[in-house]
This record gives C-alpha cells, structure tokens and sequence, in this order.
C-alpha cells in the first residue's frame, strides 16, 4: 500500500507532494543512490519530500542505509551533528518494524541515546497503522531492551479510551477472534503490565475488542 506524505519530519521542498511519488518510479539502484547522495549534502529541503517518500514506503531499503550511515558517523565522528540527527529521526519516522530493527541496532552503540527512540517509533506508527500491532511484534523478539521500552510506552498511554480501543483491535488481529479471560492470561502486553493494572484492564479491553468485532462484522 503507497502511504503518503502525512506529517513529515523534514520541512518539504517546493514540489508538490505528489511530485514526490516519481521517486517510487524508479530502480532499487536509482533510489538508493538518491538516498545516499541526499544524506552526503545533509538532507537539503529540496530533496525532502522524496527522502521521505523513500522512508514510510520502502523502508526496507531506507532504513539500512540511513542505519549504516549513523554507525559510520559515530565510528568517525566527522559527520555533523545535524545529519545524524536527521537521519535517526527519520529512521523514527517510519513507525514500522524495520524501523525497530535499526534502533535496535544503533542501542548496540549507544542505548542511552538511541533508546528513546522506540517510543517515537510507536507514536508515529500511529500515522500508518496500530502501534499496538507492531508492539506485538517487538515483544515477539528476543531483544529485553527494546521490549521494555515498548511497554513503557504502552503503560504511558492505556489512561487513553482511544489507546484502549486500538490495543483492542490488534488483539482481535492477533488472536483473530474476541479474546476471552484465557488469551488475556497469555497475552504478551497483558502479561508485561503489574498486576493491578491488567485486572484493572482487562474487561475493558476484551470488552472493547468484542465491540470492535461486531463493528467489523456489520461492514
């Protein structure tokens, strides 16, 4: 699915945001040479709406590169400040599971700096899809550090009806029925929260995944 400019990182360009899907014309080549050219002129304006383009819709080919070019920065520390930056923040922008990876990756080198950035990974998985779904996915990794840093971000925003609602949803994805009190004793997000907070939770959730799924089948 073509995602489009929504909410970008990097303040646009004069072109026309639709002009900006012309890079997804072209080769895996031609758009990794783009990418690699845009990062050595340190993300100019003009470039911006293809840069980001390339991010929320191949990630899997942005991602890497933007990932490699923050190692060798911080192994030579003679990139500026401002191209790392842009290019961890844009690795955030993506809001997907590739996204994850390649913080994951960059906490190898400095957790502390890059940690945060699970949680920004989150919110702006907000834009493209649930980011409950992909907390499921990072809590399915081997990874403790980038797991408890989805659940801080989890137990910060269940206070939230809508938050709610969407964690509701991707248990009726994952489980692909309502879940009842036996999913609920098994879930990898349930299970994570203390004790008080999922007793305190769970009609709630599981009541609202039931609604979510009588909405679904009225559609």
């Amino acid at each position: 699915m073509l995602i489009g400019l929504a909410v970008p990182v990097l303040m646009l360009g004069q072109a026309e945001s639709i002009s900006a899907r012309n890079i997804l014309k072209q080769s895996t080549a031609d758009q990794i040479a783009f990418l690699e050219t845009a990062v050595d002129l340190g993300f100019p304006e003009d470039r911006a709406d293809q840069i980001t383009m390339l991010v929320i819709n191949r990630s899997e080919i942005a991602l890497p590169i933007l990932t490699r070019r923050v190692e060798d920065a911080l192994i030579s520390q003679t990139a500026p400040a401002r191209v790392v930056y842009m290019a961890v923040e844009m690795i955030a922008y993506a809001g997907d599971e590739e996204a994850i990876r390649a913080v994951a990756q960059l906490m190898s080198a400095d957790e502390r700096r890059f940690g945060p950035y699970v949680g920004r990974i989150l919110d702006n998985a907000s834009n493209w899809r649930n980011p409950f779904s992909l907390v499921y996915r990072v809590l399915d990794r081997s990874d403790s550090r980038v797991a408890g840093l989805a659940m801080k971000w989890v137990e910060a925003r269940l206070d939230s009806t809508n938050m709610q609602r969407k964690w509701a949803e991707a248990m009726l994805d994952n489980y692909g029925k309502a879940p009842g009190a036996s999913d609920w004793a098994r879930d990898p997000i349930a299970t994570r929260l203390n004790a008080g907070r999922s007793y305190s939770l769970r009609d709630q959730i599981l009541s609202a995944a039931s609604d979510v799924q009588r909405d679904r089948q009225r559609q």
